[in-house]
Formats: structure tokens, sequence, C-alpha cells
């Protein structure tokens, strides 16, 4: 399996303006969890609430965002037994269905 992973922010949202999207590439499956903020203990809540309904990827692959290129979100992944693919910075083509 491999999931796209991507933060939008929602300012209706208030606190919870961070809104996590992980869609499933092969069934196409999607979660998203609203957080506080866009730090790797938030990327990894946001897994760990997908990981409850979905299936566990071997692969995500996201942006070069702070959270997903954090020392925390980077063990994480390790601990799961997770590779994970950045894109190019500033081409989203390279995660086409999560954009």
């Amino acid at each position: 399996e491999i999931w796209q992973t991507d933060v939008t922010h929602y300012a209706p949202f208030g606190r919870l303006r961070y809104v996590y999207v992980s869609i499933d590439t092969f069934s196409g499956a999607i979660c998203a969890s609203a957080h506080a903020g866009e730090k790797g203990r938030d990327v990894c809540r946001h897994w760990t609430r997908c990981f409850a309904t979905l299936v566990i990827p071997k692969l995500i692959k996201t942006d070069n965002g702070p959270g997903y290129i954090s020392q925390s979100t980077s063990l994480f992944l390790q601990q799961w037994g997770i590779e994970h693919v950045t894109g190019i910075p500033h081409n989203p083509t390279g995660q086409a269905i999560i954009e």
C-alpha cells in the first residue's frame, strides 16, 4: 500500500485549523483529521488515527513540510516499518492524487 498525505489550513475550524488528509492510492480510501499544529507530533497523531481504520501502508509520500521531515516523524515511521518518500519542493504534481 502507498499513501499520499498533505495538510490544508482551514481557518474556520479555529484552533484545529490544520486538516491532515491521507489517501490510499490503491483503494482510494481517505482519512482526514483536524489538529492544532503542523509539528511532527501532529503528523504522527494523524497517521495513528488512520492506521486504526485503514491498512498500515508500506510507503507514505509527502511534501517536504517541516512536520513530515522532522526527526520525530522519521523515528515514528521507522518504528512502524514504513518507508517515507518526499516530493520535489514546489512541485505538487509528484503528489497529484492528494493535491
